[in-house]
C-alpha cells in the first residue's frame, strides 16, 4: 500500500463510481478497478460495495476513507512546509451567497498579500464534501434555524469542525426594483407562488423550498450558477428569497419582509478537525463578520 492507493480510493469514494473516478484521474477503468481490488485484498476487507449504479462504502470502507483522507491531508501539510505562510492563498467553498462573495472580493482586492485566492460556489452538501476531501480548506454553508441539529449531524458525519460565522439572519423576498412587488412594504410567503421564482438546483435548496411551502411552485426556474441567478432577477420578472444582514444600499435590488412568517438562516464555517487557520484565513473570517448583523 502506498499514498497512490489512498488517493485512488478517496477519488472513487468522492465520485461514487470507478468509471467516473478513472475519468477524473485520467487513467483506464480496468487499471483503477484492479488497483482498488489489490488494495482490498491487502487490507482483508472490502472498501466498496459494487452496484450497477456505481459504488457505496462498506462499514469498514467508511472508516478507511476517513483515515485515508486524514493521512493525505497530513501529507499535503508536509509538502507545504517550505511555503511561506504569507503566500498561502485562501481556498474557500461556499454556498451561493452574494454577501460572502462581496466580502471575499473586497478582502482579496484590499489584501497586501500577493496570493492567488480561490472561492467556489456550490450546494451545501458539496461544500462539506470539498472540505472533507481537502479540495478546500474552509467551507461556508447556510441553513434554516429549525434544521440546526440536522446540519450539525451532517457536519459531524463528514468529521469536520464547525463554528458560527454570522448571527442568524432574517430571510426576505428579494427582487429587482422593477419587479411588480418592489414598492410593496411587505408580502406573505404564500404569495411567492404567484410570481416566477428562481432558485438553485442543489439538494439543500430544494429542501428549503419545501420549508417555504413552495416546492410545487407553478413557475419555478432552477439554475446552477449565480450568474444565471442574477440575470433572472435583473429581468424584473423573477423573485427569490434571501437572507442578508441589511437592506442593500445603492442597489438595483430590494428586500421585502415576510408579514406571515419569521424565517432565519444560520451560517457556519467548517474546516477539517484539528486544522488551524493561518493568519490570513483568520483575518478573512473576521472581515466577513465585521458588518453588524441584528440579533434575532
Amino acid at each position: 500500500m502506498n499514498f497512490h492507493h489512498l488517493e485512488y480510493a478517496v477519488s472513487v469514494a468522492k465520485a461514487g463510481s470507478i468509471r467516473k473516478a478513472s475519468q477524473n484521474l485520467y487513467m483506464s477503468q480496468p487499471y483503477l478497478s484492479g488497483m482498488i481490488k489489490s488494495l482490498e485484498d491487502e487490507l482483508g476487507y472490502r472498501i466498496f460495495n459494487r452496484t450497477a449504479a456505481g459504488v457505496t462504502l462498506t462499514g469498514e470502507g467508511k472508516e478507511f476513507i476517513k483515515s485515508a483522507r486524514n493521512i493525505l491531508l497530513e501529507l499535503q501539510k508536509i509538502r507545504e512546509l517550505n511555503v511561506d505562510e504569507e503566500e498561502q492563498r485562501l481556498n474557500i467553498s461556499c454556498y451561493y451567497a452574494a454577501y460572502v462573495m462581496d466580502k471575499f472580493l473586497r478582502f482579496h482586492n484590499a489584501s497586501d498579500y500577493k496570493c492567488s485566492d480561490k472561492i467556489k460556489e456550490m450546494g451545501s452538501r458539496e461544500v462539506l464534501e470539498a472540505v472533507a476531501s481537502g479540495d478546500s480548506t474552509i467551507g461556508i454553508i447556510f441553513f434554516v434555524r429549525e434544521k440546526y441539529r440536522k446540519y450539525m449531524e451532517m457536519i459531524a458525519g463528514y468529521d469536520l469542525f464547525a463554528a458560527e460565522l454570522l448571527e442568524p439572519m432574517q430571510v426576505y423576498a428579494y427582487m429587482n426594483k422593477r419587479h411588480p412587488l418592489a414598492e410593496m412594504p411587505g408580502m406573505k410567503v404564500e404569495n411567492l407562488n404567484d410570481y416566477p421564482y428562481v432558485t438553485y438546483g442543489d439538494e439543500c435548496s430544494k429542501k428549503y423550498l419545501r420549508i417555504l411551502g413552495i416546492e410545487e411552485h407553478p413557475h419555478l426556474l432552477e439554475v446552477s450558477d449565480r450568474g444565471s441567478f442574477n440575470d433572472m432577477l435583473r429581468s424584473g420578472e423573477y423573485l427569490t428569497s434571501m437572507a442578508y444582514p441589511s437592506q442593500p444600499q445603492n442597489s438595483e435590488f430590494v428586500l421585502l419582509p415576510f408579514e406571515d412568517r419569521d424565517i432565519f438562516l444560520c451560517s457556519v464555517y467548517v474546516t477539517r478537525k484539528n486544522y488551524r487557520l493561518n493568519q490570513r484565513e483568520e483575518e478573512f473570517i473576521a472581515f466577513v463578520r465585521r458588518e453588524s448583523v441584528p440579533k434575532s
